[in-house]
């Protein structure tokens, strides 16, 4: 029988940055929009803009940096944003076929 006595965390995202400049951006953007009134939603959906193209990882350590959710809340508004965001995207698409 083998027994693990190390407890391991679930929910802790460890990927690194593609691009880490762009990280601290948009954790610094994130921020400053939550200092200016706004809703973590809309702080959320700023840093999900700025890093789309980056793991879903790195976005969910993104949110609960720059736009302070929960880590039980971040995966959340990433699978809302995110279908906000491709629907949006499909939309665009569909319109500027000929």
């Amino acid at each position: 029988m083998n027994i693990n006595p190390e407890p391991i965390e679930l929910g802790t995202p460890t990927a690194e940055p593609f691009d880490l400049k762009l990280y601290q951006q948009a954790i610094t953007e994130g921020q400053q929009l939550l200092a200016d009134s706004s809703s973590k939603a809309s702080a959320a959906r700023h840093i999900y803009g700025l890093l789309q193209s980056e793991s879903r990882d790195v976005i969910l350590r993104a949110f609960i940096e720059g736009a302070e959710v929960t880590p039980k809340g971040a995966p959340t508004y990433f699978y809302n944003i995110a279908r906000k965001f491709k629907r949006k995207k499909s939309s665009t698409s569909d319109s500027t076929v000929v």
